[in-house]
C-alpha cells in the first residue's frame, strides 16, 4: 500500500513567522545603532521594511531576483536606498544574517501544530513543502521541536523552484514516493499553497487565518478552516 502524506507549509501555517519575525525585526532595532539613527520608532521601522520585503519576495517568486539578491537588497533599499556602495551591500547582508538568525531562535508556533501534528503523524507521513530560506527553515523546526513529526523537508531554496510551480511538487512526490492523488497540501497562501496544489494535482486544505479570497466555488476544497485542529475532523483522524 502506497503510503499516504500530508505537506504543510512552514511559514504562518506551522511556524509563526508573522509573531517571529515582529519580535526579530525588533531586536534588530534594540541592538543596531544604524537603525535607530534612520527611523524615529521601531514601528516605522517594520513598516518600511515590510514594504520593501514584500516586494523583492514578490519579484524572487516570479523569479526576476535571485534569493541572494532578496536577502541583501531588502535591507539596504529600507535603510539605505540611495547607496549601492560595496560597504552599504555587506552592511545589509550582515542584517539579513542575524535576522534569519533572530528568526531561527524564535520558538513560536501557529496554535493547534503541535497538537495537529501529532494526531495526524499517527496515520500519515508528514512533509514540509516551503518557499522559504534553507539555512533558517531546518533551524524553525528545530528550535519549536516540530521536527520530531517531519519525515521530508522540501525547500524550494535548495531546489531553485518556486511554489506554486507544478515541479516543486513533483520534485516532492519523486523524493518521498508520494501520489498525487492521494496527497495533501495545507497552507495559509491560497495561490502558493491552496491553487498549487490543485493545479499540480494534489488535495488541498485552505487554512484560511488570514482572511485571504479564494474561488471556492472554482477550487475543489477538501476544506477550509482557521483552526488547525479542525483539520483531524475534516480526515477522520
Amino acid at each position: 500500500m502506497t503510503p499516504k502524506w500530508i505537506f504543510f507549509d512552514l511559514d504562518d501555517t506551522l511556524f509563526d513567522f508573522s509573531s517571529a519575525s515582529l519580535i526579530s525585526l525588533r531586536k534588530l532595532w534594540n541592538e543596531t545603532p544604524e537603525i535607530r539613527s534612520k527611523f524615529d520608532d521601531v514601528e516605522s521601522w517594520i513598516s518600511e521594511y515590510h514594504i520593501h520585503n514584500k516586494h523583492m519576495w514578490d519579484l524572487h517568486e516570479r523569479g526576476e531576483i535571485s534569493a541572494d539578491f532578496l536577502k541583501a537588497e531588502r535591507f539596504r533599499l529600507t535603510l539605505m536606498p540611495h547607496r549601492k556602495d560595496e560597504a552599504a551591500i555587506k552592511f545589509s547582508r550582515a542584517l539579513n544574517d542575524r535576522y534569519l538568525w533572530l528568526l531561527g531562535e524564535c520558538d513560536s508556533t501557529c496554535k493547534g501544530a503541535k497538537e495537529l501534528l501529532e494526531t495526524l503523524s499517527k496515520k500519515y507521513l508528514i512533509g514540509v513543502l516551503t518557499n522559504g530560506f534553507t539555512e533558517v527553515q531546518y533551524r524553525k523546526l528545530r528550535t519549536t521541536g516540530l521536527d520530531r513529526y517531519i519525515q521530508r523537508m522540501v525547500i524550494s531554496d535548495e531546489i531553485g523552484i518556486q511554489k506554486p510551480d507544478a515541479r516543486l511538487f513533483r520534485y516532492a512526490e519523486s523524493e518521498t514516493g508520494a501520489k498525487a492523488e492521494s496527497t495533501i497540501m495545507i497552507g495559509d497562501n491560497p495561490q502558493n499553497d491552496i491553487m498549487g496544489a490543485i493545479d499540480a494535482g494534489w488535495n488541498a486544505i485552505y487554512y484560511d487565518w488570514k482572511g485571504k479570497l479564494i474561488d471556492t466555488d472554482s477550487v475543489q476544497l477538501l476544506g477550509k478552516t482557521n483552526n488547525l485542529l479542525d483539520v483531524a475532523d475534516m480526515l477522520k483522524v
